[in-house]
Order: C-alpha cells, then sequence, then structure tokens
C-alpha cells in the first residue's frame, strides 16, 4: 500500500509541475485577454500548485519514515524538489510581486526601464527553477520505480 501511495504522491507532484507551467499557464497568455490578467492567474495557480507539491513532499517523506527507507540519494532529490519549489514559492515570487507592484503596469513600463529588466531577470530565474525542478521531479519518479528492481516502499 505504502509504494502505491509513494507513486501516486510522486506522480501528482510532477503533473503539478508541468501542467500549470507548461499547459495552462501558457494557455492563459495566449487566451486571457490582456497579460496582467493572465500573470494574476498563472501566479495564483503556482501558489496552490506549489504549496500542493510542498505537502506532498511531507507526505512522500512521512512515508519512506515509516517504512524505514533510507537510500540517500532520492531523499536528496526529494529535498531539493521541496528547496526548490519553497524557494520559488517564498522569495523568488515575493521579489516578482514587489517588482510588479513598483511598476504598475508591466506592459506599460518601457522595455529599457531597470524595473522591468530586474523583473524580467526575476521571471527568467522562476522559469529556470521550475525547470529544474520538473526534471527533478521526474527523475525521482523514475528512479523511485527502477531502485533495486522495485519500489523504495515495500509494505
Amino acid at each position: 500500500m505504502r509504494a502505491g501511495a509513494v507513486r501516486i504522491c510522486l506522480a501528482l507532484m510532477l503533473g503539478l509541475l508541468v501542467v500549470p507551467g507548461y499547459v495552462v499557464v501558457p494557455i492563459l497568455f495566449e487566451h486571457a485577454g490582456s497579460r496582467a490578467l493572465a500573470g494574476g492567474l498563472a501566479g495564483h495557480i503556482f501558489h496552490v500548485s506549489n504549496f500542493s507539491i510542498l505537502g506532498l513532499s511531507l507526505a512522500v517523506a512521512l512515508l519512506w519514515v515509516w517504512a524505514g527507507y533510507s537510500y540517500r540519494m532520492l531523499w536528496g532529490l526529494l529535498l531539493a524538489i521541496a528547496l526548490l519549489v519553497a524557494v520559488n514559492e517564498f522569495w523568488v515570487a515575493g521579489v516578482i510581486g514587489d517588482l510588479k507592484a513598483a511598476m504598475g503596469s508591466v506592459e506599460a513600463t518601457p522595455a529599457d526601464d531597470p524595473l522591468r529588466k530586474r523583473f524580467g531577470m526575476w521571471h527568467g530565474i522562476s522559469s529556470t527553477l521550475h525547470l529544474m525542478t520538473s526534471m527533478l521531479a521526474l527523475g525521482l519518479l523514475v528512479s523511485n520505480g527502477s531502485h533495486r528492481g522495485g519500489t523504495v516502499c515495500n509494505g
């Protein structure tokens, strides 16, 4: 039962990274009518997704502790995912929000404005962290099922 629960949690974590970041948000920016509306909605979606991923990371950790699991590489991957999500949620998103508040309308701010350039840089940092986290989650999901011919929780 625990092995199935771990696989479900890891698959949900990967889905919560891939679907919002690479499916929903691009559609929002294409069809929402304004970039400001799309950006606001995207921020809310990422907020819910990030907290869900942190909760699922905790669930996986508790299941692994319950099973007495100690394979360090997978613990390291899980910790890296949780840390990257936390950095993106609690630091990077705050910086982006502060920059948006200082600019008012991103669309109305000239492209050569220093605040807009910083906004673009921090948005790029956030996107890079999201991509790295997605790759780590995929690696963890694949590694979880292939470790020593089975799953890390055999209980």
